[in-house]
């Protein structure tokens, strides 16, 4: 489990002054980013190596929305691991009073240079684990 904070910006929200729904993805990205880091996966390196993870599949719910200036915590966890995919789970909530904000997961496939599909190489099964 790994948790990062993110500031909203003006840039963040929409016309009501609200975060813009899509951008929960984004910030989706960039949890999952930081915690394949912290579980020591060199995105780069399996790039270089032909080892590509796109979103398969991707769910999301909005409970309550975020503003200008919310801090948000988006945590990530893995929930489960087959042999050429996995799921993330993410729940962001609001700094200041913990507010749950929007649930979501996304499965993970992984694939190679030609987007077909492969086995996730075991090194990287026992790092998610």
């Amino acid at each position: 489990m790994n948790t990062i904070e993110i500031k909203i910006y003006y840039e963040d929200t929409d016309a009501g002054g609200v975060v813009y729904y899509a951008n929960y993805l984004h910030y989706f990205e960039r949890a999952r980013t930081e915690y394949l880091g912290k579980c020591g996966i060199d995105i780069k390196g399996l790039i270089e190596k032909g080892i590509l993870f796109v979103v398969a599949r991707v769910e999301i719910e909005y409970k309550y929305p975020a503003g200008l200036y919310d801090i948000i915590q988006v945590q990530t966890t893995v929930m489960e691991i087959s042999k050429a995919s996995f799921w993330i789970a993410y729940s962001i909530t609001r700094k200041a009073d913990g507010k749950l904000l929007v649930t979501g997961k996304t499965q993970m496939a992984c694939v190679d240079n030609n987007l077909k599909l492969q086995r996730i190489p075991q090194e990287i099964i026992n790092k998610l684990a």
